[in-house]
């Protein structure tokens, strides 16, 4: 036996149906990232900078969801700090970036508005963020820590696990002790309802 091509009267459209009863059909692969940015339009990436690093832990980069019904999921993140002096040279424990959930903005820093990688879209995302060393309020809650060993940049992949709620706050820090440089972050992430999936 052949198979049967099933047709849609109202448009016909059709369907081969192979002789063991199984639809033949041709699926299109997307990753998570590439069909929210194209479909939803909600892909964005978050540029975090301090040009002005002390001998101290300095605040780089601070995200909240301010979305009621949009998830903020992060997929990737860099890190890397570089031009800096008057401090130990790289290797020790007293270089590190830290990621943190909890707190909360108080004062200070800059606003930094996350750029929506579908130029084709409009949409803007329901953050609000800000960099080069903002004030923040409330106990961290650290998630990771990454030692810095030289200048190049750090990559952390983080697949979509790393997710903020309505009103969920993360930050990511940079403690050195050298007494000037410039710490950069970058946060890709999109803005998911998460409500109806499994």
């Amino acid at each position: 036996m052949a198979g049967i091509t099933i047709r849609n009267p109202g448009n016909g459209q059709q369907a081969f149906v192979t002789p063991d009863g199984q639809l033949r059909t041709q699926a299109e692969s997307l990753t998570t990232q590439h069909f929210v940015s194209r479909y939803n339009g909600q892909a964005y990436q978050a540029v975090f900078e301090d040009t002005g690093l002390g001998a101290a832990t300095n605040v780089v980069g601070h995200i909240k969801n301010t979305s009621s019904t949009l998830s903020l999921v992060a997929t990737y993140i860099r890190l890397q700090a570089v031009k800096l002096a008057g401090g130990t040279a790289f290797g020790g424990d007293e270089h590190f970036w830290s990621l943190a959930f909890d707190r909360t903005y108080a004062s200070g820093g800059a606003l930094e508005l996350p750029t929506n990688m579908n130029r084709g879209t409009g949409n803007a995302a329901d953050v609000i963020a800000y960099d080069t060393n903002p004030v923040l309020a409330g106990t961290a809650v650290e998630f990771d820590r990454v030692y810095v060993e030289d200048v190049q940049q750090q990559s952390l992949n983080k697949e979509g696990a790393l997710i903020l709620g309505p009103n969920d706050t993360m930050e990511l820090t940079f403690t050195t002790d050298h007494t000037s440089g410039t710490a950069y972050a970058r946060l890709t992430f999109m803005m998911m309802d998460l409500r109806d999936t499994i």
